[in-house]
């Protein structure tokens, strides 16, 4: 029969690769949540009910913020940097490492909270090196619900006020990641600048379209205005940064 600390480990670990290698907002939430869920209850010793309640209330606050943050479409997040694939062998391969390998002897706690542990910290190595802030920032949560399982490993079962302490640290790591890449106000303000501008540069292109198609007495009105309308939009467009529309 599967203990408990160890299919507790097992879906603390499945929740990091989730949590990592998601390209879905919805997806990188709910692997932290799990993560942060699991990773609780990977010990010999009975859980604390206010130790748990407090983490899945955490799980809850760092997963929303998450979930909220990443519904915008102006968040990228490009997944795994050297694959899905990669990244569960790396996980397992350190999972094993963890389970069979002891540098404290004798271990204190479970075995199962060493292998997860370095299954997490092995699994927040590469995304934390890149410059996706998202990726950067749920990699140091998992970071730190790695170290977190590798002490407990180490020195024994944690108290509730370590486990309370450590899930403050995760939520401040989640939210500070959320105001990371939530558009700002000036980038909304600079989208709408350019879209004007664009919308601007192109009717009066096709205002002057218009003109040079129509019989030459009528042609011949206003040349000059149009001609500085278009070139004004046109400049305008460039330093926002867009492109110049096709004729």
């Amino acid at each position: 029969m599967i203990q408990l600390e160890v299919l507790a480990a097992a879906i603390a670990v499945g929740g990091g690769v989730a949590a990592v290698t998601a390209r879905d907002g919805r997806a990188v939430a709910v692997g932290l949540f799990a993560a942060m869920i699991a990773s609780s209850l990977v010990t010999t010793n009975t859980p604390s009910y206010l130790g748990i309640a407090f983490r899945g209330l955490g799980a809850v606050l760092a997963s929303y913020v998450l979930w909220a943050a990443t519904r915008s479409d102006s968040v990228d997040s490009e997944g795994s940097a050297i694959g899905v694939a990669a990244e569960i062998g790396a996980a397992t391969a350190a999972f094993v490492v963890g389970w069979f390998v002891t540098p404290v002897t004798p271990l204190n706690g479970a075995a199962a909270a060493q292998a997860a542990g370095f299954a997490l910290i092995a699994l927040a190595i590469v995304p934390l090196t890149g410059r996706n802030a998202l990726r950067a920032g749920v990699a140091a949560a998992v970071l730190t619900l790695g170290i977190s399982l590798v002490i407990q490993a180490w020195i024994g079962a944690v108290t509730s006020l370590e486990q309370i302490a450590l899930t403050v640290l995760v939520v401040g790591i989640a939210g500070s990641t959320s105001l990371l890449i939530a558009p700002s106000t000036d980038d909304e303000r600079v989208t709408l600048e350019v879209d004007e501008a664009a919308e601007t540069a192109n009717s009066a292109l096709m205002s002057n379209a218009t003109l040079n198609t129509t019989p030459e007495p009528v042609a011949a009105a206003e040349p000059d205005v149009v001609s500085q309308t278009v070139d004004e939009a046109t400049g305008r467009a460039r330093r926002l940064g867009v492109r110049e529309p096709r004729r």
